[in-house]
């Protein structure tokens, strides 16, 4: 084994050329498996960051009752067993915070835009302000009454600038119009084409408009220790609520529509039929990955047809190997027969070209890997303008990248197998071939 691997050593530095051919279509083909797939790894966990921290979490519990008049109001008017099993699982739990939200209409002057005004508990909420990246003014007033926060588009469609005020007309969650005067702090980078240009203000600020007390709320945003757990302990936590309180069936509905209903301010009051109706809160759950499933779904289509791309590569890089190797084989036919003269056997000629294809796809594979590693480094260097489509996809305005060791590894082992697969052929038969037949070939 140690002689076939020297010879093959040799072989593969003494045809420099060829060499450097094969090794080069190699290193094409990982480099854009390795640079696409670091890219949309990249984009996965930015993209996720991004929504939860536009959405305050990654599970959002919402309450409903319903009122004596038989209408559907969006409070969680109590929420103490829900938190009772959250209180169960806190190791699990970095965070929880209450949060409403009110849909109506912003009004400046003689302009009007449709908007979502979420309230947040900025006191139990320290870090909110990290989330969002601040486009003008600053978030230090942020807990004050009638404070508004607004994303930098919609401030700019309404020609409003920071510290002028402006009205906020919307419905309570018992259908009443109510209107109040805001002053807007600050603007930031929202992504309206993802449904992420929420306003912000107090909890109590939007709480008076919906007509709520000041410690009611209605929806519980949860944070999880790891983000990789949402649907397990999503599930955990339904199951322990199940005998404790009436919960919102999560089959046959679209968590999109239930975001917008529940955790963006809704439609106001739904009447309830008798046999519908039911005591207390009921609960209702939508996840960061129920909002990010079409999203994810088209990044595994775009991550499958890259790695279709990259075999794609891989078979005509394969081909290439196949006909060099045979014409190898015509090539060396002299040296065989000296080698096979001097007591190398049958499988030792096989494994010489053997590893001879498996040491120039690893040559191949390492380089293609560098290059995909220098170009991320180098891209990371760049920091993108903000206020694009694609900045909810960047890292604090950088091209995200996330190289996945063990998809690295599969492709590497894809590679060499497959090398080593269209090798066989020619090295089956230059072992085939009769030493005296082999060294006559020679004169």
């Amino acid at each position: 084994m140690n002689q076939s691997m020297r010879i093959a050593v040799r072989n593969v530095g003494r045809q420099k050329k060829r060499t450097v051919l094969l090794a080069g279509a190699v290193g094409l083909g990982f480099f854009i498996i390795t640079l696409s797939g670091s890219l949309l790894g990249g984009i996965a966990v930015s993209a996720r960051r991004n929504f939860s921290a536009a959405f305050g979490g990654h599970l959002y519990f919402s309450g409903s009752v319903v009122s004596d008049r038989g209408s559907e109001i969006a409070v969680m008017a109590d929420p103490g067993p829900l938190e009772s099993v959250l209180a169960a699982r806190s190791r699990e739990i970095a965070s929880i915070h209450r949060r409403s939200a009110a849909a109506g209409t912003l009004i400046f002057g003689p302009r009007e835009l449709r908007q979502t005004l979420t309230g947040v508990d900025f006191v139990r909420e320290p870090d909110f302000a990290g989330g969002l990246r601040i486009v003008s003014g600053s978030l230090d007033r942020r807990a004050e009454p009638g404070a508004l926060v607004l994303p930098a588009d919609a401030a700019d469609r309404l020609g409003v600038r920071t510290g002028e005020a402006l009205l906020f007309r919307a419905s309570t969650v018992h259908g009443q119009r109510n209107v109040t005067e805001l002053v807007l702090i600050a603007t930031y980078e929202g992504q309206s084409g993802f449904g992420v240009s929420a306003g912000y203000a107090s909890l109590g600020t939007v709480n008076s408009l919906l007509g709520l007390g000041s410690g009611e709320f209605q929806t519980l945003n949860v944070w999880l220790q790891d983000d990789r757990t949402i649907d397990a302990t999503a599930e955990r936590i339904l199951a322990d609520l199940a005998g404790r309180a009436p919960l919102e069936p999560r089959e046959d509905e679209d968590p999109m529509r239930r975001m917008a209903d529940r955790l963006l301010g809704g439609s106001g009051p739904r009447s309830v039929g008798d046999g519908e109706r039911w005591e207390g809160t009921r609960y209702g759950l939508a996840t960061l990955n129920d909002l990010m499933a079409q999203f994810t779904s088209i990044l595994s289509i775009a991550d499958a047809l890259s790695f279709w791309v990259f075999l794609i590569l891989l078979a005509i890089t394969m081909v290439g190997i196949l006909n060099s190797y045979r014409m190898v084989v015509v090539e060396r036919t002299a040296e065989i027969g000296t080698l096979r003269a001097l007591g190398l056997q049958k499988t030792g000629v096989r494994n010489v070209f053997l590893w001879e294809a498996l040491f120039v796809s690893l040559y191949g594979a390492l380089a293609g890997l560098a290059a995909a590693l220098a170009v991320l480094a180098l891209a990371r260097t760049a920091v993108l303008p903000g206020g694009t489509v694609l900045s909810f996809f960047l890292d604090s305005g950088r091209i995200p990248f996330a190289v996945n060791p063990l998809e690295t590894g599969r492709n590497l082992v894809l590679l060499c197998v497959a090398s080593l697969a269209a090798a066989s052929f020619p090295a089956r038969a230059a072992s085939r071939l009769p030493p005296a037949a082999a060294l006559r070939a020679a004169y």
